[in-house]
Order: structure tokens, then C-alpha cells, then sequence
């Protein structure tokens, strides 16, 4: 059963995408397809199954989403068929002619198609547009794909792996909705169960959360909503847990501190990474289990929280924050894979100078001299060496730009 209790225990299995031509529709638009910027799709491919090597040579499982799928539609037919239900519902004929005709047809020969394409179809959720050409007998098609699953390869946010087991998550934003079902059939295709499904309207997504052994934290607020962290604590047994309210770095840009995983993480038991100032200014409720229901214990913040718990704070710029420093994957009690945050900096003051958001550029331009002149961007700072945290660095510079890190590129399944 896949299970985590804390961020730091052993990883021992991850669920990525690796991204195909989904991606392509992102960089066309990437303000559309909440993408930071365009960039280079084939060095992005590259980054990614480098990424992946690297998560293997750690002992880390590797398991890529379409090939679970279409290994397990190929031999069990209950997969198979769920599959062609699920392509059904994404595909439509529209334009001249007899559409009813055309998508009986279609339903007569989906027996004929592979698993990979019957995959696509649910991929990119293409419209068929058929046109009759004046003065003669052919027709002019079309294809329009709708809403294609650009941002797949996020696989951190449509489940939230609690101590419990599965939670199945609910998209906040319209163009990734649709994520959660090739999910939920990767899921079941481990022969995996999920626990429970997050239900309208509530919006659940598992980049705001976070497990740390005797206590979880949700982050709210653009994309998670409290009725959602409400309905996924259901599935907890913690003895507390938190509900914070995320802040906001910019005003009217929720981008910049989208989840939780985008300002908080933990590398090693008792130590988190964070920028000390946007705790302060963090809201957070804390609530401990009575009788088998969380009740509000206090009202606080998350640095006064973290403080009271014992926690050493490893403590980062604002620029090294919004560069991804603390959307790491921990490995084990003390090790982690992550960015290199000087690289990414340099693509996040672009994105700042160019949206206009003076204050927020003369502050984080200020700390990228000051971090360039000391050489201490993370994660090479004093005190990861003080603590003794292994660090590996994975070059994902390319598929930051669709606005996240590694953590956010990795489902972690189970760890103990």
C-alpha cells in the first residue's frame, strides 16, 4: 500500500510523466497553459530522463505514467476497457455530414486501435472538424485539440499521498481538470487503491501538502481551498495538522507561491528550508485530533509554529524562494535532489523585470549580487554543510519553465 508518513523517511518510489507533445501546446501559450515561459522542448525532454537516471541511481523506483498504463492495457482487459471508455469521452466530430454516424464508426473500430493511441486521445482531447470542399467530393478536416494535459508532467498535484493512503485530488484550474482520471487509471493499474476522491467544490492539489511524521501542513488558497484540506484530512491520522494560508508574494500573482512545496520542504528530521520572513507573514491554524475529529488547537504563524516544534530553519533570500530552493526531493533523512538555484534565478528575474513588478526586482536583484559575490546560492550554503545534508544536483532548467521544480515533477508513492 502506498503510504508516507514524513517527507524525510526513505524514498522508495516516484511516478513521473515524461513529456511528449502535450508539452508543445504549452509553449505555443504559456500564459494559458500557466506556463512561466517558452523554452526549448528538446533539452526539456533531455532534463527529464536525466532526471529520472539520477532518481534511479539514488534506489529511487522509477515509475513512468503512460508506460504503467499501457503495460497494464495490454494485458488486463478491465484497464483496456476503461481506457476506451475514457477515450470515448474525450473525443467529438463536429462540422458538416452525419456526426452521429461518425462517432458510431468510431465506436465500432476503437477495438482496433492501440492502447498508445487510445493514450493520445485522452492526452490532448482532440475535436474532429469535417467540412464538405464546394463543387466537389472531398472533405476538409480539421482537428482542434482542447485543453491538451500540458502541465501532466507535474505529477505532484492531482494525488495527495497521505499516511492513510491514496487521496484522489481536484484541479483548481480548468486547464489541468482533467488530469486526475490518467492519474487515477495509473493508479489502479499499480493495483492500487484510492482512498478517497476530493469532491466539488472543493479544490485539493498535492503540492499543498506536506507530512512530517506527527503533524501534516496544507497550504490554501489559489489552489487548494480549506473545504479541501478539510476533506483529505478525513484520510489522515495525524495527531495534528495544519492549515496554512499561503502568501502572497505579488500582488494578483498567485504563480509565485502557487503551493506550499513553493516555500516550505524539509530535507532532514527537525530541519526545514524557508525564507523566514514569508513564515512570519504565513497564517496558520493548527488543529489536533480529539475523539477522531481535528479541532482548532491555535491561531499562529508558520515561523512561531516551526519554532515551537524545535525545528532548525535553514533560512533563504526571497529570489533563492521563488527560484524553486525549497521544491527539492528528499531521497532520505539528510539527502536531496534539487535545482541549481543561481541558474534558475536568472529565468525568475527576467519573469519579475518583465511583468513590471518594480519593488519585488529592485529586492531580489539585490540579493542576487549579494549571493553571486558570496557563492552561497542554494543549495551551496554554510548551513547545509553544517547540518551534513547530501545535496545532488539535477539540471531541470528547461522544465522550470512551465512554473515548477523537481518536487513538483514527482509523485512520491511510498516511503519507510
Amino acid at each position: 500500500m502506498f503510504t508516507i508518513k514524513a517527507e524525510w523517511d526513505r524514498l522508495r518510489g516516484v511516478l513521473v510523466h515524461e513529456p511528449g507533445i502535450e508539452m508543445f501546446y504549452g509553449v505555443l501559450d504559456p500564459e494559458s497553459f500557466l506556463y512561466m515561459r517558452r523554452f526549448n522542448l528538446q533539452r526539456a525532454l533531455l532534463e527529464h530522463k536525466k532526471m529520472q537516471d539520477t532518481l534511479k541511481e539514488l534506489g529511487v523506483t522509477v515509475y513512468r505514467l503512460k508506460d504503467v498504463i499501457l503495460d497494464k492495457a495490454n494485458s488486463d482487459q478491465k484497464i483496456m476497457d476503461y481506457l476506451k471508455k475514457l477515450a470515448l469521452e474525450s473525443i467529438r466530430f463536429e462540422g458538416d455530414g452525419e456526426l452521429e454516424k461518425q462517432l458510431q464508426d468510431f465506436e465500432e473500430d476503437i477495438n482496433k486501435l492501440d492502447p498508445e493511441s487510445l493514450f493520445n486521445i485522452v492526452l490532448l482531447k482532440p475535436t474532429v472538424i469535417t467540412h464538405k470542399a464546394l463543387g466537389t467530393s472531398e472533405s476538409t478536416p480539421r482537428i482542434i485539440n482542447e485543453e491538451p494535459l500540458a502541465n501532466l508532467y507535474f505529477t505532484r498535484d492531482q494525488t495527495i499521498v497521505t499516511d492513510e493512503g491514496i487521496v484522489l485530488g481536484r484541479m483548481s484550474k480548468r486547464i489541468r481538470r482533467r488530469e486526475t482520471i490518467l492519474l487515477k487509471l495509473a493508479i489502479e493499474s499499480l493495483s492500487e487503491n484510492i482512498i478517497k476522491e476530493i469532491s466539488e467544490p472543493a479544490f485539493a492539489e498535492g503540492g499543498d501538502y506536506m507530512p512530517f511524521k506527527n503533524f501534516a501542513i496544507f497550504g490554501t488558497g489559489d489552489r487548494t481551498t480549506i473545504a479541501g484540506a478539510i476533506q483529505v484530512s478525513d484520510a489522515l491520522n495525524f495527531n495534528e495538522i495544519v492549515i496554512a494560508y499561503n502568501p502572497v508574494i505579488q500582488a494578483n500573482d498567485y504563480m509565485l507561491s502557487m503551493h506550499l512545496d513553493m516555500y516550505l520542504n524539509t530535507p532532514m528530521e527537525g530541519i526545514i528550508v524557508s525564507n523566514k520572513k514569508i513564515l512570519q507573514s504565513t497564517r496558520a491554524d493548527v488543529y489536533e485530533k480529539k475523539e477522531g475529529k481535528y479541532v482548532l488547537k491555535e491561531r499562529t504563524n508558520l515561523l512561531d509554529f516551526f519554532i515551537k516544534k524545535r525545528f532548525d530553519i535553514i533560512d533563504i533570500t526571497l529570489l533563492e524562494q521563488i527560484s524553486y530552493s525549497t521544491n527539492f526531493l528528499t531521497i532520505k533523512n539528510g539527502q536531496i535532489v534539487t535545482l541549481d538555484s543561481e541558474k534558475n534565478s536568472k529565468y525568475v528575474l527576467e519573469y519579475v523585470n518583465s511583468r513590471g513588478y518594480m519593488d519585488l526586482s529592485n529586492e531580489i536583484n539585490l540579493e542576487y549580487t549579494k549571493l553571486k559575490e558570496d557563492k552561497r546560492f542554494f543549495p551551496r550554503k554554510k548551513e547545509i554543510d553544517d547540518f551534513g545534508i547530501d545535496f545532488v544536483i539535477a539540471d531541470v532548467g528547461e522544465l522550470t519553465g512551465g512554473f515548477g521544480g523537481i518536487h513538483c515533477m514527482t509523485m512520491s508513492l511510498y516511503r519507510n
